[in-house]
């Protein structure tokens, strides 16, 4: 009898573990809004606009390996590099692909072409009704060794 009555939940439990999350209305949008924020921020050289997109406690790997952690660092390195080597950079970017891991955790994938073309991986949080990056990693897209 027990195992009659729990049959059906773990049917329903079960199936709700394999479905991917439905996409929250006007999300994906809130979230192209938060990036085309901070590639704006890029291209104006504007590190306060850039860092406004940050959770406080960011994680960023850049195409180096160089690991910035918390919203204050990444202000001030983006400043730096924006007042030398980047001074002149712009960036066209394109939003590529947004998943929900949950209606508030979205992964990114974003493509962007400068002098260099990169790809980059974004993971958002929706923090007090704004949708804020947590995380970010960045890569250069070039060829590996073995096709040159």
């Amino acid at each position: 009898m027990k195992l009659m009555l729990l049959a059906p939940v773990l049917m329903i439990a079960g199936s709700s573990f394999g479905t991917p999350q439905a996409t929250p209305k006007g999300e994906e949008d809130a979230i192209r809004v938060v990036l085309a924020r901070f590639y704006e921020g890029w291209n104006a050289h504007d590190p306060d606009k850039m860092a406004s997109t940050f959770a406080e406690d960011i994680d960023f790997i850049d195409v180096f390996g160089e690991w910035r952690k918390g919203r204050a660092e990444m202000r001030d390195e983006l400043a730096r590099v924006h007042a030398g080597p980047f001074r002149n950079n712009h960036k066209e970017h394109k939003v590529e692909k947004i998943r929900f891991l949950k209606p508030d955790v979205a992964i990114v994938q974003v493509s962007a072409v400068s002098q260099v073309r990169n790809l980059a991986t974004y993971v958002l949080s929706k923090q007090q009704g704004k949708w804020l990056t947590v995380t970010f990693t960045n890569t250069e897209v070039h060829d590996p060794p073995w096709k040159k």
